[in-house]
Order: C-alpha cells, then structure tokens, then sequence
C-alpha cells in the first residue's frame, strides 16, 4: 500500500468527469464531487449526471452542468488541444478549449470531419510526458476528443494553463496517471479485475485520508468499466492542482496552445 500523501487542499470543492463521445454518452459519463474542510476529504456524490441524450446533449449540458455544481475546481479527462503543428496547419486558435472549440464546432459537422481535417495523430508535449496512452485523434479518442472540445465551446471560467483568473477552473487530467503515480497495475478495468480496483481504492483512501460511503465503495468497485473509478481519480487530480497553484506546465505549451495535463501532486514538507 502506497506511504505516498497526494497534496490537496483544506478547503473547496472538487469535481472529476469520466467523459464520453459515444452514441449513448449518457450511460458513459460518471460523475464525482469531493468536497474539503479542515484538511479532511469526502466523497459527497458519485453520479451518472445525464439521464439521457447523446454526445451532442451530453456536449450542450456539461458547461452549464459545471457552473449549477459549484465547484472551485473540475478535473475532465480529455484532450483540451490538438498537437501545436495541427493547430497551425487548420489555423486553430492556440488560446484554449473554449474558442477552440467553438471553431471546431464552427468547421467541423461531426467527430468524422474532424478527425479527417486533422489527419494522421499525433501527440502533444504533455501526452509525451505523462506516458498518455493515445493521442488526441487516435481511432480511440478522437470522438472524445471533438465532443469535449465543443462542451467546453464558450467556457467562461479559468482554463489553466491559458488562463488563470479567479472562480471555477476547468483542467485537463489523466486517471491513468494517478493509478501511475501510486505504483499500481494499470489494469483496472474488466469483470476480471474488480479486486484491481479494489486494491485502487484502497491506496486512494490512503494517500489522501477520503472518507467514502460504504455504497459509494461497493459502486466504485462494481463498475466492470472503471468509469465510476476514474470519476474519482480526475476529481483528485483536480484537487492536486488546485492545491499546488496549478503549477507545472512549461510556458512552452501555452504559447503553443497544446495545453497541459495536470498529474497529482505529492504534499510537500514532512
């Protein structure tokens, strides 16, 4: 079990969005909020947020979804941004997801145009280093990708790196990568694995001290597709970078507008 202590905040509230571009992305999507006082955590709600509608609805409902949430923070996982010589070459804006995917949603009718217009994949810095598994277009996650960027289309919040004002923040985050981070398996996901997202949990709850419900445990480890899970894991990647100041993205990534995924962070101090 991992002796590592994620770095997260006293106080606020923390969403995580396991996304989807699927046909039915209703049933896809989970949904967790993690809220914080006096430096303790709590798992407060663990939802499927739609209750029907495809990609397109799904798209339309998320941002005003996230503004009724109250949330100081919302970790989504997926790509915020295109690779920086596709951007150049579509002559895309570098300034972030919410224009850029208002011009997506502008140019391309479907996740198909989109992914024809933008051509063979390829990964941006931030998929380079946090070990991504696909990049942005790939067969798997180009649809994910074209349905986030149009939910975040007109976003009026903070979306670090680009932008970093006060009020509720958007970021970029990785389950995956939290799964990395405390040194497990990173395979979770399947009938065959529920003791795998067992173990998952259980090094959660010990890296951070979150206090879970015993029928949010049960859905958590039930969930044959990890989706529940990963919910979870993006709230605290939000929560991490919330806490350390959304440091770490280079300014190379911004000037390019290839963005940043956030990883977990280790508390600081002894």
């Amino acid at each position: 079990m991992t002796s590592r202590r994620m770095w997260l905040p006293r106080q606020g509230r923390a969403v995580g969005v396991d996304w989807s571009g699927a046909v039915h992305a209703h049933r896809k999507v989970w949904a967790a909020t993690v809220e914080f006082e006096a430096g303790r955590a709590r798992l407060v709600s663990l939802v499927r947020p739609f209750s029907s509608g495809g990609a397109l609805v799904v798209a339309e409902g998320l941002g005003p979804w996230l503004s009724s949430h109250g949330a100081d923070v919302a970790g989504l996982d997926f790509c915020f941004s295109l690779e920086a010589s596709q951007l150049q070459r579509l002559g895309l804006p570098v300034t972030g997801p919410s224009r850029l995917g208002a011009a997506v949603a502008k140019v391309h009718a479907s996740a198909e145009a989109f992914r024809d217009a933008v051509g063979p994949e390829k990964k941006r810095v931030t998929d380079v280093t946090c070990s991504a598994p696909f990049a942005p277009t790939n067969l798997r996650m180009f649809r994910q990708t074209y349905w986030g960027l149009r939910a975040l289309a007109g976003w009026r919040g903070a979306v670090p790196p680009w932008s970093m004002h006060p009020g509720p923040a958007v970021v970029e985050v990785l389950p995956a990568e939290v799964v990395r981070w405390l040194g497990l398996p990173r395979t979770y996901k399947g009938r065959d694995f529920a003791e795998r997202r067992r173990d998952l949990l259980r090094c959660v709850r010990a890296s951070t001290g979150l206090v879970i419900s015993t029928r949010d445990q049960l859905t958590l480890v039930s969930d044959a597709d990890g989706d529940a899970l990963d919910s979870l894991l993006a709230a605290l990647s939000a929560a991490s970078a919330w806490a350390s100041g959304f440091s770490g993205a280079p300014a190379s990534v911004v000037r390019s507008g290839e963005g940043w995924i956030y990883p977990v962070q280790e508390r600081p101090g002894p």
